[in-house]
């Protein structure tokens, strides 16, 4: 039996981050092959625990438009096999191809599968002529990948999502898949059997989509896919309505923005298509087909479609917390009594043989990358000392007399009478002296001691104000909204040098305000005294104080709870509604009220009402 699952992932590394590598999100699926769409990966970004998993093979193709939106689109098929060299395994396949259009394999010098070559200049209805530059740019967006395993031939499709009134992309999108029919007509008049598995972004029938207006079937790219399956005449069976043909409510993506899975309101788009003759050699008979003969099941995966999903509160207007997962739900395919293949290996195109893998190729990118990473690092060894180098020392004076209490004290009074602070700064030249000294001191006398731990965080922390400009000068990064609430650096030393003559003042670094289980800050940052003589846990308050965020803090909630009241209630609920905007168009910029619930089918009262109220608009005589 095999097993066949497509998946549109939104982002493939943070789905590997969620199931913890990219093994476990395999294995969860269960398939012998599956194929993801959506990847998010650039041929930059590439690396093994994306795309190399233990016990499988993986064929990716990339994005390679220059029109500046980063990594997007992108396929990946990952082959289950136990070996991959000289297998039998049809899950394996025996020659593997990025894109369709053959113009990509066609640059390289290779074949194509099938041997498909496209005469130029050619001409399509509807479209005009096209160019051999719009052609690579069909393959350039990494939308496709074709596996060759053999019995049948399998297309990993990610279809374009365009917008109506985008002419250009409304043309690429009739181009797409125009050219995607040429290939399919090729390699069936070959006599291949064909799978297309994927996220088309077409729900072909009113069924396949819920609520669906008036006119919805008669949309351009609605009526081309029908045009293709057997009921109308076309070459390919659409497996999971074939198996389910009166099931309603089947949807595999939803829209998070309006929280469309709450009432399952949603659309099938991601789809299963097959053609070809069965294995059997009657094949005169008119229901001997691969889909009548060796399809056993097809189906929406909806336990997967979730990783959070449970208790999760309700959808009022957006949620706290994100839900793990796509928006999508894989689909699944079985079929048996697939032969095996003669013995073959895996192809040189397979994930494992490319250069950004192999690390053969070094991109300036990620030269440049690394380069940033250990400036970074060199940036913290200076700022925030590990344990082992906790133990550098302050300036000469202060190495021979810190050996006990009463020498600490003095020191600590001679320095705060002269003001000299700069001299209590811990230099890193210092580290071996100071080790060196301590050691011989242990030696000589056992009572003598080194600096404590919290003499030496209080060294730390009198060295922040030169080591915060070098962390400047080497890390360009934009500071937080909650940098803007913290209290400068610069108070920690306000605290009054002469509790440091009776106890060790510690002003606790970024990483012990930070609770083991939780990265947000501590809400109060103290001054903990440790007196000499008395190891007691009493505490006094620094002189940091939270006024500047619990302000703020007061003053986001009592700017929410006046939008709270002044906001107008739905027609349908009779609960606040929530405001937005237009974002383009003559409006622009307007502001208008909806329900706040999350849509749903008509039919249901508890979803969306509908509600939708333009925001007062103040005449420009009123407002003068």
């Amino acid at each position: 039996m095999v097993k066949i699952v497509t998946y549109n992932v939104n982002g493939l590394r943070p789905r590997v981050s969620q199931h913890g590598s990219l093994r476990r999100l395999l294995d969860a699926l269960d398939a012998d092959i599956i194929c993801f769409q959506e990847t998010k990966l650039s041929r930059q970004d590439l690396s093994g625990d994306v795309v190399m998993a233990e016990g499988y093979e993986a064929f990716i193709s990339c994005n390679r438009s220059s029109k500046g939106r980063g990594a997007y689109s992108g396929v990946a098929t990952f082959c289950r096999v136990t070996s991959a060299f000289s297998s039998q395994e049809v899950a394996l396949p025996m020659a593997a191809e990025e894109g369709f259009t053959g113009l990509q394999d066609t640059a390289k010098n290779s074949k194509t599968i099938g041997d498909f070559v496209l005469e130029m200049p050619m001409e399509e209805e509807g479209l005009g002529e096209i160019t051999r530059e719009e052609l690579f740019r069909v393959d350039n967006e990494g939308r496709s990948i074709i596996t060759d395993h053999g019995h049948f031939v399998l297309f990993n499709i990610y279809g374009p999502a365009v917008e109506e009134d985008n002419k250009e992309r409304v043309r690429f999108k009739l181009l797409f898949y125009k050219i995607l029919q040429k290939r399919w007509e090729h390699l069936l008049s070959l006599g291949k059997r064909i799978f297309v598995v994927g996220d088309l972004n077409i729900a072909p029938s009113s069924i396949d989509r819920c609520d669906a207006p008036p006119g919805f079937e008669k949309q351009m790219f609605r009526e081309w896919l029908r045009s293709m399956l057997r009921e109308h005449g076309g070459p390919f069976f659409d497996a999971f309505r074939s198996k389910h043909p009166e099931r309603i409510g089947a949807y595999t993506c939803f829209n998070q923005a309006i929280g469309a899975e709450e009432y399952n309101y949603g659309s099938r788009i991601d789809h299963i298509l097959i053609s070809g003759a069965c294995f059997h050699r009657s094949s005169y008979l008119e229901d001997h087909s691969i889909f009548f003969c060796h399809v056993e099941d097809c189906d929406i995966m909806d336990h997967f479609r979730r990783g959070n999903s449970e208790n999760m509160p309700k959808w009022k207007g957006g949620r706290s917390s994100r839900l793990e997962g796509s928006d999508h739900i894989p689909v699944y395919i079985t079929l048996n009594e697939i032969p095996v293949l003669p013995v073959h290996n895996t192809p040189s195109s397979a994930a494992r043989y490319l250069p950004e893998i192999r690390g053969r190729q070094q991109s300036i990118v990620s030269f440049l990358s690394k380069r940033k990473i250990h400036e970074h690092e060199d940036a913290m060894n200076l700022n925030m000392p590990i344990d082992g180098e906790n133990e550098s020392s302050c300036n000469n004076s202060v190495e021979s007399k810190c050996t006990s209490k009463e020498e600490l004290s003095a020191a600590l009074n001679e320095f705060s009478k002269s003001g000299n602070f700069q001299s209590m700064m811990c230099k890193r030249r210092n580290l071996d002296q100071l080790v060196n000294e301590g050691s011989s001191s242990n030696s000589q006398n056992s009572n003598s001691t080194l600096l404590s731990p919290q003499s030496r965080k209080a060294s730390f922390s009198c060295s922040k104000s030169l080591s915060n400009k070098k962390t400047k000068r080497n890390l360009s990064s934009q500071p937080t909204i909650k940098s803007f609430f913290q209290q400068s650096e610069s108070k920690t030393r306000d605290c009054n040098i002469n509790s440091l003559v009776s106890s060790v003042c510690t002003v606790h670094g970024v990483d012990e305000l930070r609770d083991a289980k939780d990265d947000s800050l501590s809400e109060n940052i103290q001054c903990t005294i440790s007196a000499a003589e008395d190891q007691s846990n009493s505490s006094m308050p620094c002189l940091l104080p939270t006024d500047k965020c619990n302000a703020a803090t007061s003053e986001w909630q009592r700017i929410h709870q006046r939008m709270k009241m002044t906001l107008p209630l739905c027609k349908g609920h009779r609960e606040p509604c929530i405001p937005r905007s237009v974002k383009k168009g003559s409006n622009i910029g307007r502001l208008f009220y909806v329900c706040a619930r999350a849509q749903g089918p008509a039919s249901n009262p508890e979803a969306n009402c509908g509600h939708f109220q333009w925001a007062a608009v103040k005449s420009k005589e009123k407002r003068q």
